[in-house]
């Protein structure tokens, strides 16, 4: 009796362990794990100037220059991209390798266009993008990615999918779209400040109504 006690238990533990995660773990957990920002499916549509007279952007110099920089921005300038504040969780932390390992991994042949871009299927292209991440520091916890879809220079935009998913286990919990609009000067901070805008409007639009959407 004892030794079928101890089975169930274990398994009762081992179901725990990997029980689903459901959209109440996004609001109630405390501690956020910060992914960065993924291009790895994304495209720029359009011509990127440099500016100061410089040629505009090469995909070579977007993948090797500006998207590190836009990665390195957020975690530089913490009282601007206040992700606590915006995400509404009173701790932090920073874990990018595994995100910086996909962005080195993109094909510039495929970087930019001239033709307005979407993912065909949202759903699928972000649990492919999650589940394909590698070991970071943290082994679990509650992760938050921008999965980029877009960067289009004709529509003044950049368009993401907000991505909270677990880390153990690679399920995505839950991911929505959300526009931002650049602002700045130069080529870095522009976009840059297309990120700053998308966590805003997360923090002054969408929180509130995915927390009523997720918990009715």
């Amino acid at each position: 009796m004892k030794k079928l006690f101890f089975i169930i238990s274990l398994i009762c533990a081992m179901a725990s362990v990997h029980a689903q995660k459901t959209e109440k773990d996004v609001f109630s957990k405390e501690k956020l794990i910060w992914y960065g920002l993924d291009f790895s499916q994304a495209r720029f549509v359009g011509q990127f100037d440099q500016g100061a007279g410089a040629a505009p952007a090469t995909a070579q110099d977007i993948k090797q220059k500006y998207i590190p920089a836009w990665n390195k921005l957020v975690i530089d300038e913490p009282n601007k991209f206040d992700i606590k504040n915006f995400f509404r969780k009173p701790t932090v932390i920073y874990d990018i390798a595994p995100v910086e390992k996909n962005n080195d991994n993109i094909n510039e042949d495929k970087l930019l266009d001239i033709n307005e871009f979407s993912f065909t299927n949202p759903n699928s292209v972000v649990e492919k993008i999650v589940n394909g991440y590698s070991k970071g520091d943290n082994a679990e916890g509650l992760g938050l990615v921008f999965i980029v879809e877009s960067v289009n220079k004709a529509n003044v935009e950049m368009r993401v999918y907000v991505t909270y998913f677990d880390i153990a286990s690679h399920q995505v919990i839950f991911s929505e779209k959300v526009t931002g609009k650049p602002r700045g000067i130069g080529l870095r901070n522009y976009w840059g400040g297309a990120v700053f805008d998308v966590m805003e409007m997360v923090e002054k639009y969408h929180y509130g109504v995915w927390k009523r959407k997720y918990l009715k």
